[in-house]
């Protein structure tokens, strides 16, 4: 049986609403385990294997200039980032908390500034290279700004859960990916160039 339009929409809205209860109880974790050292290196372990996946799969040079949105309390991506290509590498993030948090982790890496900004506003013109984290707000809002504004040649890296899917999102994937690779527990990849 076909499911209608309508129905297609409520589990939408209910996809949807899922997505941001679940990041906002992510942002929390964050928030509570930057305060517990042990955990958050954890953390760090835990998702760096991805991290060094997605450094080679969008083969990230030391000359390149690197945007993460959505960084997050513990950013692990930006330190693993740093650390592995030597790259400078912005962090932003549009949760205060997140942001006050994510400069103490960080310490005095000079490789790394974070501020608090909206990726769905905020200027991606002068980067190489832009990480999407999968726990914005509005992945759709933001992916449109970044492909609207990204310099020639300069490339996305798109986290996403693999069951999330919306029609912008598929079609910018279908024109844009030339890349995917499979992350942690249900979550992808994609590299995504603008030629």
């Amino acid at each position: 049986m076909k499911e209608s339009l309508y129905d297609i929409d409520v589990i939408h809205q209910r996809d949807m609403m899922f997505k941001k209860a679940l990041d906002q109880l992510y942002n929390i974790y964050e928030i509570i385990f930057t305060n517990i050292s042990f955990f958050a290196w954890l953390y760090m372990k835990f998702h760096e294997p991805s991290v060094k996946k997605e450094i080679n799969f969008a083969d990230i040079k030391k000359s390149d200039n690197v945007l993460h949105i959505g960084c997050g309390a513990i950013p692990y991506s930006l330190i693993i980032f740093s650390k592995d290509t030597q790259a400078q590498i912005t962090g932003i993030d549009n949760q205060p908390q997140s942001i006050t948090k994510a400069k103490k982790f960080i310490g005095d890496n000079k490789n790394i500034h974070i501020e608090q900004a909206s990726g769905e506003t905020y200027d991606v013109s002068p980067f190489d290279v832009i990480l999407i984290s999968y726990g914005v707000g509005d992945i759709e809002a933001v992916l449109k700004n970044t492909l609207n504004h990204l310099k020639k040649n300069g490339k996305i890296i798109l986290r996403k859960p693999m069951t999330e899917t919306t029609k912008y999102i598929d079609s910018v994937i279908k024109q844009h990916s030339i890349k995917k690779q499979k992350l942690l527990l249900s979550q992808e990849s994609y590299l995504l160039m603008k030629q």
